[in-house]
């Protein structure tokens, strides 16, 4: 009778650990569905936002070497499960991130001195006029930029 007795009750212990491990189961595969969703909302966010800046350039209504910095920084936040070769794809955005990334903006910009932050400028604005055909090319694509 007692061991009958233990049996049950180990019966009802294995039992409970089983519930236990679907629940943990179910819960993991919640959380990854949240966090899953969350990722895809963000990405829509930031096509979104890609599309709206690639717009403004194209119609030339935003800067190529800021639209440069934007856009490269979106498509590099993307949360994707093969990411995109920027670089390849978008070369033109990419020269022209590689030759400003580095130059000071807003505060930073004005501690210094005029004729440095002029020197900057023209060259910025050389370069941008190199690139600034085949950045609006580039736009137009992105301004139809999808991540299917």
């Amino acid at each position: 009778m007692i061991v009958l007795a233990l049996a049950f009750y180990a019966g009802m212990l294995l039992n409970k650990l089983k519930m236990q491990k679907v629940q943990a189961l179910k819960l993991e595969q919640q959380q990854e569905l949240t966090k899953q969703q969350k990722i895809e909302d963000r990405n829509n966010n930031i096509v979104e936002s890609i599309r709206f800046i690639a717009k403004a350039t194209a119609q030339k209504q935003c800067n190529v070497s800021e639209a440069a910095i934007r856009l490269t920084v979106l498509l590099e936040t993307l949360q994707l499960s093969k990411p995109i070769d920027i670089a390849a794809t978008y070369p033109a955005l990419t020269a022209m991130y590689e030759k400003v990334k580095d130059m000071p903006t807003h505060d930073e910009r004005k501690s210094y001195p005029v004729k440095e932050i002029k020197i900057m400028d023209i060259k910025r604005e050389l370069f941008e006029v190199e690139v600034e055909e085949d950045i609006i090319k580039e736009s137009a694509k992105l301004a139809e930029f999808t991540i299917l």
